[in-house]
């Protein structure tokens, strides 16, 4: 009787152990099965910059484009590459080949200066606040970057950095400036034969983490 109650112990001790054997094993399983999910985790990170050439843009490039951008952008034309923010719908990254450019407080359209920086920087005198100027390139090109907003009237300074048709009127759509209550990263491009204008757009204050973003994404532009 005693000897058949240690081999019932035994079996049962036996029976544990290897339910503790297979509990670990089961642990193995679920670390692999984990895999997985660590391998779609490293594509979800690889997905989260996409790599994005211009279709019909006047200077053709590619670029790294942040997961704090929505993709693909919302216009690719002839002259203006524009991208709209995930979080904010007043955050927005532009790339303009101007057409005609609105100096302050004009009326008329002018032809783009060859000289585009020094245009932009004399409209200071004209309260273009512009400032943190600091020099950098984009893929080899020398360019110029800038804070810039105004404390103007809404108008008095659109159209200064640039319209993307030829028009007549700097107030509609197709015009871009500097308005109160709107701060922008600015970077003017030379590109040779014409300017290349990039920036990032944030409403009621410098939006420093975009801007930083954006930065980022200059420095992954490359022309082609």
């Amino acid at each position: 009787m005693a000897t058949t109650q240690r081999r019932t112990v035994m079996v049962s001790l036996c029976a544990v152990a290897l339910l503790a054997v297979s509990g670990c094993g089961g642990g193995g399983t679920t670390s692999s099965a984990s895999s997985p999910a660590t391998t779609s985790g490293k594509a979800a990170s690889s997905a989260a910059s996409q790599t994005y050439s211009s279709k019909a843009f006047l200077v053709p490039l590619t670029v790294t484009v942040d997961p704090a951008l929505k993709s693909p952008p919302i216009r690719d034309s002839s002259h203006f590459l524009t991208w709209d923010a995930v979080a904010s719908q007043e955050n927005k990254i532009r790339f303009l080949v101007p057409v005609v450019v609105f100096p302050a407080g004009k009326e008329t359209p002018q032809a783009p200066p060859k000289e585009y920086l020094k245009y932009l920087m004399a409209q200071a005198k004209d309260n273009a606040e512009l400032s943190n100027v600091t020099k950098i390139t984009v893929d080899g090109r020398p360019a110029t970057l800038m804070d810039t907003t105004t404390y103007e009237p809404e108008g008095f300074l659109s159209g200064l950095l640039g319209c993307i048709e030829r028009v007549s009127d700097k107030h509609k759509d197709p015009c871009y400036g500097l308005q109160p209550g709107f701060f922008a990263r600015l970077a003017v491009i030379d590109v040779g034969e014409t300017t290349l204008l990039a920036w990032a757009r944030s409403q009621s204050a410098p939006d420093k983490e975009f801007f930083a973003m954006f930065e980022r994404m200059l420095q992954s532009v490359r022309f082609r």
